[in-house]
This record gives structure tokens, C-alpha cells and sequence, in this order.
């Protein structure tokens, strides 16, 4: 019997410099039965091209030539043509161990998931360590636990699109909200709230490059405050459905934003004016957020001390560099 289809999804922009290695990686798989769905989303560089070239040497990889839409539109330009019982996502700078997705596949037939999640290494320049771990030993999580890692300090592999194997039918009703730049923080919760089993292997098998051209290795800018806005629409999906305990769940990540909101706007925004309309909405926004009532005033005191105390920041942001998640 054919193993089933598998689609990955590859949204390419600007990556002249790294797109060939990813896409070598995916062709290399050890899980051969795949349908390689890149989405040149209007690059200016040589990738049209490059993605091309691929086409016409692997009757596996399908080429979608779009207008510049961003991430979340490219990903689901790429989940609305493909056709994979099951489906990937990695990023175009990225690349991925040869037993990527034969692993995570296990992963999910062997415990009967609905979602696997592979550990991933952030790297820089050439990927030359890439570790074949064949252990993929897989733990299954129950929901709570998802959230609350979610919601943690060590987010990272949870928030994120890629380094997941999803059953199609969880986007039956779910896209990217095109538009927002932490598009997948948006979205994964959701995902995750409607799949019956969710596993986790610790092996590394996902392989994050730090871009210092990606959407985290610029200044700060407004947009970066979308992440508070992510954990609002967590908080309020949850309690919409009238899942106190989940929702609460989302409470200290929005607080600890706050801590990002203020010390990011001020220490790298140069226009003082932008500056101050920007902490002056955040300011009127945040007396008017409801969740606040929900956290004893002690907890929210405490919160708002550390939002002024830039040494406490400092420390914080040391011993949890990637706290606001690895960005494209």
C-alpha cells in the first residue's frame, strides 16, 4: 500500500541566499511520497528562478507565482492548493533533518494524532551540524499542558507553523490572518484547541536559521506589539467558548508583553513622537483590558513593577532570549 500524500508548504521571499538549501533538504527526505508546494510570494530576487529550476528537476515540487502578499496569504495560498492528507510547513531560510517528516509521520500514526511537534536548533550561516536522531520517541500532550507551554517562556516550538506534521482537515475551517505579522500566534492555539491528540518528540529535527534579515532581526517597529494583540484573541477565544481555565492561561504572557510594549518602544525607537503615540494608545488600551480583573492586584502590581525596571529586563531577557518566539 502507497504511502499517503504528504504536502509542504514553502512560502519563499528574499531568500536568494538560502532557498536551495532548504528545498534540498525537503527533496532529500527519506519519506519520498510528497508534494513540494513552494509559493514565490513576488520575490525580487533570483528565487522565481531558483524555485523553477527546482520544478523542472523534481516532478514533486509545484511552483505558485503570487503578487507579494505576505507570509500568513502565502501559506494559505499554499494550503488551498495542495492536496496531502497530511501537511508541513517550513520556512524558505530554514531547513530540516532527512527524516523530517518520515518521523513526524510516525509520530502520528503510531499514536493515532492528530499533530506531531519535532524539537528544532536555531543556527547561523551554514547549517554543517545537522544530528540524524532516529529515537523520535514521541510523548503525548494533553491540551492543558499544549496551552500552558504555549504560554510559556519556552513558546517556541508551540507557537510556530513549522516544525509540525497537521492532519489536513485541521484547516477545514482555519487560515492565517493575512495582514498580522505573527501570523501563526494567531492561529496555532486554535489548531490545537480542535485536534483530539497532540504529541511532542524531543528529537531535534527542525532547523531555524537567525536571519538577521527576518521579521525579528529588525528594529522594533508597532507591528512587533501584534504579539499582545495574539494572546487578547487566545484570551477572548477561550472565553467565548467559556474555558475559564484555559483562558486564564493567557493572562501572565499578556502581561509580561507589557514588558516588551514599554522597554522595546523606548529603547529602540528613535522618533520620540512615534514613540509616545504609540506608548500613549498602548497605555489607554491597557487600562481598558478586562483580563486584568481577572488577576489579583498584587500579580498585576508586581507586573507593572517589572515593566520599570530595566535591569530586571535585562536579566530576563538573558536567561530567555527567544521568549517572544524565533519570527520570520
Amino acid at each position: 500500500m502507497r504511502d499517503p500524500l504528504i504536502s509542504v508548504v514553502v512560502p519563499v521571499y528574499n531568500v536568494e541566499r538560502y532557498i536551495r538549501e532548504c528545498v534540498d533538504s525537503i527533496i532529500s527526505q527519506t519519506y519520498y511520497h510528497l508534494e513540494i508546494v513552494l509559493i514565490d510570494d513576488g520575490s525580487p530576487d533570483k528565487c522565481p528562478q531558483i524555485c523553477d529550476e527546482y520544478a523542472k528537476k523534481d516532478n514533486r515540487v509545484k511552483i505558485i507565482h503570487q503578487k507579494n502578499g505576505g507570509l500568513a496569504k502565502a501559506r494559505n495560498v499554499g494550503i488551498e492548493n495542495s492536496n496531502g492528507v497530511y501537511i508541513t510547513f517550513i520556512d524558505s531560510d530554514d531547513c530540516v533533518a532527512s527524516n523530517y517528516i518520515e518521523i513526524l509521520y510516525r509520530g502520528l500514526i503510531e499514536n493515532d494524532a492528530d499533530i506531531s511537534i519535532a524539537s528544532f536548533r536555531s543556527f547561523e550561516k551554514n547549517n554543517t551540524t545537522v544530528i540524524e536522531d532516529r529515537s523520535y520517541l514521541f510523548t503525548a500532550i494533553s491540551k492543558k499542558k499544549c496551552f500552558e507551554i504555549y504560554t510559556s517562556i519556552s513558546t517556541n516550538p508551540f507557537v510556530s507553523a513549522w516544525n509540525k506534521l497537521y492532519k489536513r482537515n485541521l484547516f477545514s475551517n482555519i487560515r492565517f490572518p493575512e495582514g498580522k505579522l505573527y501570523e501563526d500566534a494567531f492561529t496555532t492555539y486554535k489548531i490545537f484547541d480542535i485536534a483530539q491528540k497532540i504529541v511532542f518528540s524531543s528529537s531535534v529535527l527542525y532547523f531555524y536559521r537567525l536571519n538577521p534579515d527576518s521579521i525579528m532581526g529588525q528594529s522594533f517597529r508597532k507591528k512587533h506589539l501584534e504579539m499582545i494583540d495574539a494572546f487578547r484573541s487566545g484570551f477572548d477565544y477561550f472565553e467565548t467558548k467559556n474555558e475559564k481555565d484555559m483562558s486564564k492561561l493567557f493572562i501572565p504572557p499578556l502581561l509580561m508583553r507589557e514588558i516588551y510594549c514599554w522597554w522595546g518602544v523606548k529603547k529602540n525607537l528613535k522618533d520620540d513622537n512615534l514613540a509616545k503615540e504609540i506608548l500613549d494608545d498602548y497605555k489607554k488600551d491597557s487600562k481598558n483590558l478586562e483580563y486584568t480583573k481577572d488577576v489579583g492586584f498584587i500579580w498585576f502590581l508586581i507586573f507593572k513593577i517589572i515593566a520599570f525596571c530595566p535591569w530586571l529586563y535585562v536579566c530576563y531577557r538573558k536567561i530567555s532570549p527567544s521568549y517572544m518566539g524565533d519570527r520570520k
